[in-house]
């Protein structure tokens, strides 16, 4: 008779650390499915941005170089200074990736992911 209550709070601690452990888990996944969201949605944001601007870009440069072309009377060559340019700003871009691009969009990630709410 004395085993009874003891069984019985023992079922209840049981049921207890069970509905303590779904609870736990429930909030780990919605807490994951949060933060990836975030980070997918600004990843998304940031190509948008970028395809429009890029698209932005091609027509200014096209039309950079028709003008730079025809003040030198040869259309070639004004999409040649621009591609000079375009080249040279690519490789001062490719020095200083690390630093200026990648380290801030690591961190960014990093920083939206482990953001505690």
């Amino acid at each position: 008779m004395e085993l009874e209550p003891i069984k019985s709070k023992t079922e209840d601690l049981i049921d207890h650390i069970s509905d303590y452990t779904e609870a736990r888990w429930n909030l780990a996944v919605l807490d994951t499915a949060e933060k990836t969201s975030e980070v997918v949605s600004s990843l998304a944001t940031i190509t948008i941005l970028g395809l429009s601007i890029g698209l932005g870009l091609i027509f200014l440069s096209t039309g950079i170089a028709w003008w730079i072309g025809q003040q030198l009377h040869n259309i070639s060559l004004g999409f040649f200074i621009v591609a000079a340019f375009y080249a040279f700003l690519s490789i001062i871009l490719y020095l200083i990736k690390d630093t200026f691009i990648k380290i801030p969009v690591v961190n960014s990630i990093i920083r939206k992911f482990y953001h505690e709410s």
